[in-house]
Formats: structure tokens, sequence, C-alpha cells
């Protein structure tokens, strides 16, 4: 039997607790109005009659997050008022602060320049980099992997994520770490987030439509690059950066991520696509053929 969509949430009179400075879109966070956590509300992006699905594309890469068995932000699809969007629980426990990756390079790695200023080539923003700066840090709280894997094992499965639901987005803001108040807990990784620029959320239907009936998916995928990381020249395929994260990474992370991506089949993706309540057709289906085949090209790339 099928499982019923995945609810809306409206959150109209959840109190606004403080607004999101991070990004270029407005960015609310919301407090849930009984047990008080806190969530972040995005709206979709609306352009002319294009309407971007940014509400069920987060939604779906935090579903198949979990397929993978890596730790991420909780995401609801949600309305408040005439706003469609999607909510994002809060990744920081109480009693730690949260420092993003733009942050951190900052303070440790010579020539490294925030993406924030929009540098030619993310200059600094290399796994090498990233896997320094994550040496001392552990995988996120509560997560279910297995115990030899480390902070940057983790970081290098967000890498398969990304690859896998064609995410370009993971700048230097969009990871983080928690830095405990208490001098001896560890520093820890944060959960992924901030994964809605997915699965071609905003390419409008009729494009979507001509690409399922051309066979131009294919292409479409192929041009997804990791242009918000270290490069010269042409920057690297999501792919690419996904598998070679994985050799940078421990064997057991290698192992785990791959055999992670092995388990997840097409009908778990069809049942997550299926259950989200603001999708059209041609999306569903563009979306379920980026998943295909971006599942094979990293499995052909890391084997």
């Amino acid at each position: 039997m099928a499982l019923p969509s995945f609810p809306v949430l409206d959150v109209t009179d959840w109190r606004v607790a403080a607004e999101e400075p991070a990004g270029a879109d407005e960015k609310l966070w919301l407090a849930h109005p009984t047990s008080d956590e806190r969530w972040l509300f995005k709206p979709i992006t609306i352009k002319g009659s294009v309407v971007h699905g940014e509400d069920w594309a987060e939604k779906a890469a935090s579903e198949l997050a979990c397929a993978l068995g890596l730790p991420c932000a909780q995401i609801e699809v949600a309305v408040r008022g005439s706003q469609q969007g999607a909510v994002s629980r809060n990744l920081r426990p109480a009693g730690y602060d949260m420092h993003n990756g733009a942050v951190l390079l900052s303070g440790l790695i010579d020539g490294y320049i925030p993406g924030a200023h929009n540098p030619t080539g993310r200059p600094g923003h290399s796994l090498e980099n990233i896997q320094t700066v994550l040496r001392d840090a552990l995988p996120p709280p509560n997560a279910q992997l297995p115990s030899e894997l480390s902070a940057f094992d983790t970081f290098a499965g967000m890498l398969v994520l990304d690859a896998w639901i064609a995410n370009r987005d993971r700048h230097d803001e969009n990871w983080s770490v928690l830095h405990p108040h208490q001098p001896d807990e560890p520093i820890r990784l944060c959960g992924a987030y901030d994964q809605a620029g997915c699965l071609g959320f905003n390419v409008p239907d009729p494009k979507r439509q001509q690409m399922l009936e051309a066979g131009g998916v294919a292409a479409w995928a192929s041009r997804g690059t990791a242009w918000r990381f270290e490069h010269s020249g042409k920057p690297p395929s999501l792919v690419s950066l996904a598998a070679r994260a994985l050799e940078l990474a421990s064997p057991v992370s290698r192992a785990h991520w791959i055999e992670a991506l092995l388990t997840v089949t097409d009908d778990t993706v069809m049942e997550i696509l299926h259950r989200l309540p603001v999708l059209s057709d041609p999306a569903r289906s563009f979306a379920s053929e980026v998943l295909k085949i971006n599942k094979e090209r990293l499995l052909h790339e890391c084997h």
C-alpha cells in the first residue's frame, strides 16, 4: 500500500524568533508553538511565471540523505500565509556554537579567499584544506555511522549525496562545525543542510519534458560541476569531486558510502518522490532519471 504524502506544515502562526542573515534570500527563524524549537522558514523563488521548487527539492534531499544514513537537517514542506516554502529544523544543539566552513578556513588556511567574495577558482576551498580543518572533529551528534568514520569521512558522504542529487551549492558557508561550550566535549561536524538547489528544482516543466523525451537528462546531469570548490580552469564534475573525496577518506568510509548508495533501491527513491506533496509529474520523472543516472556515474567512478 502506498504511503501518504509528506505533510505540509502551516507555520503562519509560528512566532518569529529571528531573521537569518546568511544567504541571499530572506529567511526567518520560527519558534515551534509547542516545543519552542527553532525552524528556519525558506520561501520558494518565483521569477515571472516560473515557480522554483526549492520546497520539494530540499525535502527530497533530506529524505534521500536519510536513506543513505547521512546525518542531515529535518526538512518539512511548509506554508506561511500565502508563501510556499520549507522549514529546516535547527541543527545546533544546546551548549554548542556553530561555525561555518568560511570561518574555519579563514582562521587556519593561508591563501583562502571566502566564497562570499566570489573569487575565481575558489582558492583555498579544497578537499585537502577541509580535511585539515576537520582533523580534530568527530561526526555529527547522534550520527548512526560506523565508529571508525571521522568527520572528514562524513563530509565525503555529503559530497556523495551532492553528486547523486546534483547539488552544486556546497559552498564554504553550507557546511559547519559545532564547537562545544564545555572544553571537555569534542568538536563535531554539523549534519548536512541547505540542499534545496538540487534535482533540477528550477528547470521549467516544458524543458524537463523536452529533455525526458529527447534523452537529454544525461547531458544535463553531466554539466553538474563542483564550481564552489577550488579549481584551475574548468571545475570538476560533482561526481569526480565525490570520488576524490572518497580517495582521501578512509578505506572504511569509501566502502561504507558505496555500499550505502547500492542499498538505496529504485523503489525507495520512487516512494520518496511520490510522497512529495508539491511535485509535478514532469519534475518527478526528471528527478527520478537524474538520480538513476548519477547513481550509475558514481558507482562507475568510485569502483
